[in-house]
Order: C-alpha cells, then structure tokens, then sequence
C-alpha cells in the first residue's frame, strides 16, 4: 500500500516538474541578469504555545455531573476538568537551488507537567494507575481535559519533500493537509497531520486541479500516524470516536485501537480570479470502507460598494462505501452564508445550513431494542454487547420509535466525517467553537450570527456569535444553543522582517445548553431523556509566541 501510494506520489510531482519545465532558451540571445544576494536556502521558524482549558459540565456544583444513560435517575461522580500545558514546535525548511525543490520538518513536544497523568497511558479509558485515575476522580478535583490533551506529546509531524513553482505545488511525507472535510484543525495545542502525497495545479485563468492520496492520520490529540480516524478509533478527549453500536472483536484489550482502514483519495476543481465575482470549487473524498463525499462551495460578490456584501453557498452528499465500517450513512446538507461590512473594521454575517431527516423501518434483531416506550422514553437504539447494527446513528437525539405490531422506524441522515467528527473543523456555516451538526452526527437545522471587529493596525480581533441548533424530528423535540465571545490581543504588529512573529494572547468562552438531556428529580413523567450535558461553561486562555 506504501509502494503504491509514493510511487503515485512520486509520478506524479516528477509529471508536475517536467510539464512545468520552461523551454531552452538561446544563451545569446538573452543578456544573463546581474548577480543577486542569494538567500538562506535553510530557515527556520516555529511557535511556543500555552494552553490553560476549564470545563464545567452540566451544573454549578463542581464534580457533579448527571448520568446519560436511561435507566433509573441518579446523580453520578463525573467531574469537571482543567488542564494547564504548553507545547513548542521547531520547524526547518531546506529549499534547494533550482527555487522549486524544497523539504521541511517539524517537531512538536508538550507537557502538562501533571504527575503520573502526563503519560499518555494513564489516561486511557479504564485506566487503573494512578490512584485516583486520571479518568475517574473524585470531586472536587478535575480531570485533565485530554483533547488538548492532558498528557505529554512528542512527535515529528511534518517530515516532507515538496515542490512549488511555475503554478504546481505538491508534497510527499508527513504534512499538513488542507480542505473542507481533512484539514489540520489547529485549535488546541498543535494540528492533525496526515502521511501522504497531494499535488495541485493553478491556471493563469484562475482554475485550480489538485488531487491527493493519503494513507494515515496523526489526530490533534496524538502523537504518531495510524490507519484509523475519527470515527473508526477512540480518540483521546472521551468524545466522538467509534459508534457503541459497531463492534470490534477484542477491541477493549489492551493495544486496541478501533478498525483500520486504508486512508482516503482525494480530487477538486476550483475556480477563483480576482476579474471575478464567482469563485467555487467541486470537491471529492473516497474515505476507503467508510464513506464517499461529494462537496460543493461558491461565493459571489453581490455589488462593488463599501459594505462588501457576499452570498456564499454550501452543500454536498455522503454515501457509506465498501465495507461500511461504521454501517449504512445517507446524508444531505445545503447551506447558505451572508456576510457584509457596515461599518468601518466590522464585519457581520448570518449562516444556516440544513441536514434533512431520512427514515428507515424494519423489525430490529433480537439482540437490538428500542427504548420508546414507558414514562420516560428515551428513543434510543441499545445493541446487545459483541453485536453490531450497521446504522450510522444520531447522538444525544431521538433514534427511534417502535410500533405495536412491531416495526421500528430508524430516524437517521447525519453526515459521517472521518477526518473532523468532533473537532469542529468541518465547514459547515453553522459550525461553533465547542458544537455543531457534525459533532451530533445529527440531522437538522441550524443558524448562527456572528460579529467581527478587527482594529486598524491589525493587533485587537473580538468575535462575538450566537448560534442555535433544532435536532428534533418526529419523536422528540432537541435544541441547542452556543453562544461564543473571541478576544486576541498581539503585542506589536509584525514588520516581516527578522525571526519574531509576533506574542498573542487570547480568550475563548463557550456557553452551551441543551434539551432534554439528564433525568431531572423528580422524573417527569412522559418527558424524553436523551442524553447529554445541559449546561456546558468552557473557557480557553492562550499565550502564544511565533518566531
């Protein structure tokens, strides 16, 4: 598989540079240009980054935290988290003499400093060491917030030969990959990264090709390239990762670490000119035995004026393929986007994207049931353990409703993202900062406003959004709402000149709440219980230093 997809890669920048090579000109003809200071070829550059992450779940009272699952109420131990660590990344870029060739490292390390929780091992789901675990505390004390992670990292996650010139860019190796639905998510301490080839090619007329073939994933929270994603393993940071109701033998073992898979194809088309006021771009992904997606995004400039005002649309398909590893996926989105400047360093904008409900009926196996009856329904599908039921199910929202001759209607269509699923990295207009349609795996309607101010010399930016969430269909209402203040602060503007970049501070606070969550006490009867959090409190302090 490795042969295959370097000798792919190879060929392919090799075809790149010769198609690309200028035609041999007359010596004689052209006076040779006078001698120039020859820069550098190797630099480098990086970033020194501290994170300090509170989480507060689903009360006021420290350490509390109500059960999700549906059976009689009670109120568990969960606690909240917090964690405090720091991370730096060293980067040199080598660029050789024909100005198109170049290679590039990088090399990232972090540490909470935390004790015994700072190795990755003890933070694993069930881990008994140390005591009390760094999973299962007891209040008042937090947990580490492991999708910064709450654990040490060290890893060399960029480590490629490239080519950019005479409009074909491409890479080979370990590197940072960028598109709608695989991209670094760069939003804790250091971005995902995949192992791969990508090429790519602009036009003088504005149109863009490129296609890419990538084989593995190194997570935001991880520390070395697997042939898993996100919705196939158990990613660090308890959220998302392989459905409850797809099983893998023996996957709760020691060394388990979900199902395989062979990576992902990739192709676009794009177009994009500055004579123009339509930019656009068709892509496709061909996530090897899980999904097949078809992605679509345009934008138009309405009018020349000073506000600036743009309309921008979204939409796209996703297909189980192959195997299914994570079961049957159906899914449909359209969304639109309106953005403008009223005023002086201020953009507003307005967002909604759509996931239609899609249904299925059939009468369930033995070894699946559905909880849709009794005083406190909670519409869940439960799969007997070692089975599997080969539906990509929404979470934390109603899933099904069983009739009394025994037909069950499966309420499904969320969008299966391997690449994003719970990092809110994916495109979608209506994404925030902490949720968002595809971290439900839901589908829905959603809308979100959101203001920008950005100061003159560019060193203050405060975004302020609201955004709400309707996941309820037929059996069960289900809303949510986030609300997110931004605020960065760099110290001095940057000259572009010497190694610094410039220290940036920053502050992010989320507020979410949620519906028809926990059993409240007293149960009311023929209220539904779906699981989740009700009220969620995150906030995120960064210092940064770039050089």
């Amino acid at each position: 598989m490795r042969s295959r997809l370097y000798g792919v890669g190879l060929t392919a920048l090799l075809i790149a540079i010769v198609s690309a090579a200028p035609a041999p000109v007359d010596a004689q003809a052209v006076p040779s240009p006078a001698p120039t200071a020859t820069p550098d070829p190797l630099t480098f550059d990086g970033f020194v980054r501290s994170y300090y992450f509170t989480r507060q779940n689903a009360s006021n009272n420290p350490g509390v935290q109500f059960d999700y699952t549906p059976k009689a109420p009670y109120i568990s131990n969960a606690v909240n988290l917090a964690t405090w660590s720091t991370g730096v990344s060293l980067s040199a870029t080598y660029r050789f003499p024909d100005g198109g060739w170049f290679a590039r490292a990088s090399y990232f390390y972090s540490n909470p400093l935390n004790g015994p929780c700072s190795v990755a091992a003890n933070n694993l789901k069930g881990a008994k060491y140390p005591s009390p675990s760094c999973t299962s505390q007891v209040p008042p004390n937090t947990n580490p917030d492991d999708a910064m992670p709450g654990f040490a990292l060290s890893t060399l996650y960029e480590a490629f030969v490239g080519y950019d010139a005479r409009g074909w860019s491409g890479k080979i190796g370990d590197q940072l990959f960028t598109s709608p639905w695989a991209n670094p998510a760069d939003t804790r301490l250091k971005p995902a990264a995949f192992q791969g080839a990508d090429v790519s090619y602009s036009a003088p007329a504005g149109w863009q090709v490129e296609g890419a073939d990538m084989i593995e994933f190194e997570g935001r929270a991880n520390a070395a390239f697997t042939d898993t994603t996100l919705l196939t393993s158990y990613p660090a940071g308890g959220s998302g990762g392989l459905p409850s109701n797809i099983y893998v033998p023996n996957c709760y073992a020691s060394g388990c670490d979900g199902i395989h898979t062979n990576g992902f194809s990739y192709g676009r088309i794009g177009y994009e000119s500055s004579s123009s006021p339509l930019s656009g771009n068709a892509y496709f992904y061909g996530v090897q035995n899980i999904v097949d997606m078809w992605w679509f995004d345009a934008a138009y400039r309405i009018a020349p004026v000073s506000w600036q005002p743009t309309i921008a649309l979204q939409g796209g398909f996703d297909r189980n393929a192959g195997l299914s590893y994570v079961g049957n996926v159906d899914s449909d989105v359209f969304g639109f986007k309106l953005r403008a400047v009223p005023a002086k360093n201020v953009a507003v904008s307005f967002g909604f994207d759509d996931i239609p409900w899609k249904t299925s009926s059939l009468v369930l196996p033995s070894y699946v049931s559905c909880s849709s009856t009794g005083a406190t329904p909670s519409y869940q599908i439960k799969v007997a353990p070692g089975k599997t039921f080969p539906y990509f199910l929404p979470s934390q929202v109603a899933q099904c409703s069983t009739s009394a001759a025994g037909v069950t209607t499966l309420y499904l269509g969320g969008w299966a993202s391997p690449y994003t699923d719970a990092y809110t990295s994916d495109p979608l207009f209506t994404t925030s900062e902490y949720q968002g349609m595809i971290q439900h795996r839901s589908p829905g309607t959603s809308e979100k406003i959101q203001a920008t101010f950005t100061s003159r010399n560019n060193r203050v930016v405060f975004i302020a959004s609201d955004a709400w969430y309707d996941y309820g269909n037929a059996l069960a209402p289900q809303n949510t709402n986030e609300w997110d203040l931004d605020g960065r602060y760099r110290f001095s503007p940057y000259s572009g000149q010497g190694p610094y970049r410039g220290l940036v501070l920053r502050d992010r606070y989320q507020q979410r709440t949620a519906t028809n969550t926990y059993y409240p006490i007293p149960v009311v009867p023929g209220l539904p219980y779906l699981g989740g959090i009700p009220l969620l409190k995150y906030n995120r302090v960064q210092a940064e230093y770039d050089f």
